[in-house]
């Protein structure tokens, strides 16, 4: 029997009530929303922010926030050389240099003495990615660019109840991230939202986007989807992590070419959009993601490296050696997979595992 991948988006009664209801009070076709300002206030007491926008996409929440920390042409905004390269592109566009930085050996996320040492005057923001379900050192690097008068954006995008120290991604950086798009934990099709504390960046964001209509909305029947999938995602996060769990516990019994990087430290919850597998080549990788391919299993290879973009696009203050070994030999499986029976557990790390 095939492993039964549960679809996405998922379609809920709870979800059909929401557009339902959004549509007999017409609230979908006002300015003044109700479902959308019921959403706000959700996000709000989830994420621990003051300030919430809600905007057409992930990548415009990152657009938004650079503009937001004040980057500008000449300016330059540290990021890691292994992230989403939407990132890479929004600080380009602001006419802004990237300066690459390594990755953790702990995580995902900005090696903290990489960015350390790509300080220099121009420096105006630095961009943390939470990926593949781990936190970043993102603690470090919010103290880091309080000393540099450096501003911090998380990128929440992929983490969405992820809890570091019993506190959520979203709540550490002076701005984040979250992302709506259609194969995402919490999915309206597209779609972001952009959270702050500031006072004064609250202001910014909004001086930018009242125009006086609203220049990046997320419509009211968008917003009537994400509040009962909020509601549930504590809920689907503690399944996936179970999930995630079982995969790593039972590819390390195996005599496995790959090694399943789940998110293992005290004080994390994770929160899963990708869990990563690494294999022990580049060769072997692909042969992973073919043979899953041939199951119907939703795998792909991870984030390619920006290592080697052109001197002229980027600083490249320090190596990015781990930067171009994970691109090279991760993978990973949708969060859709982390949502099968405990059952089919074993047969999906048979197939993943025996390429």
């Amino acid at each position: 029997m095939p492993i039964t991948i549960p679809p996405w988006p998922r379609q809920t009664p709870e979800i059909a009530r929401a557009v339902t209801d959004c549509i007999e009070s017409a609230d979908w076709g006002r300015y003044e929303s109700e479902t959308k300002n019921a959403l706000i206030v959700a996000i709000q007491s989830f994420f621990e922010a003051t300030y919430v926008r809600l905007c057409c996409s992930g990548t415009a929440a990152i657009e938004i926030s650079l503009r937001a920390a004040g980057v500008t042409n000449g300016d330059e905004v540290i990021v890691s050389a292994f992230d989403y390269p939407g990132n890479f592109r929004c600080i380009e566009l602001l006419g802004a240099k990237p300066v690459l930085v390594d990755v953790s050996s702990e995580n995902f996320g900005p090696d903290i003495d990489s960015v350390a040492a790509a300080a220099s005057g121009r420096v105006r923001a630095v961009i943390a990615s939470h990926l593949y379900g781990h936190a970043c050192d993102i603690a470090s690097l919010r103290d880091l660019c309080d000393e540099n008068g450096w501003v911090l954006i998380e990128d929440a995008c992929q983490a969405p109840g992820m809890r570091v120290n019993e506190k959520p991604a979203g709540s550490f950086g002076h701005l984040a991230t979250l992302s709506f798009g259609g194969s995402k934990p919490l999915s309206s099709g597209n779609g972001g939202a952009i959270l702050t504390s500031d006072d004064r960046i609250a202001a910014r964001i909004a001086g930018m986007l009242d125009r006086p209509s609203d220049a990046f909305p997320l419509s009211a029947l968008q917003a009537s989807v994400l509040a009962p999938q909020l509601s549930e995602l504590r809920k689907q996060n503690e399944q996936r992590n179970r999930i995630a769990r079982q995969i790593h516990q039972q590819l390390n019994q195996m005599d496995s070419p790959l090694v399943c990087l789940a998110e293992t430290r005290d004080g994390i919850e994770p929160a899963y959009y990708k869990l990563a597998l690494r294999a022990d080549s580049q060769a072997i990788r692909n042969q992973v993601v073919a043979t899953a391919a041939e199951h119907h299993l939703p795998i792909g290879h991870g984030f390619r490296s920006m290592a080697r973009s052109s001197e002229r696009r980027c600083r490249k203050p320090v190596p990015l050696d781990r930067a171009e070994a994970l691109a090279n030999q991760i993978c990973v499986l949708d969060h859709r997979a982390l949502l099968i029976d405990e059952s089919d557990v074993f047969e999906l790390c048979q197939i993943l595992g025996t390429p």
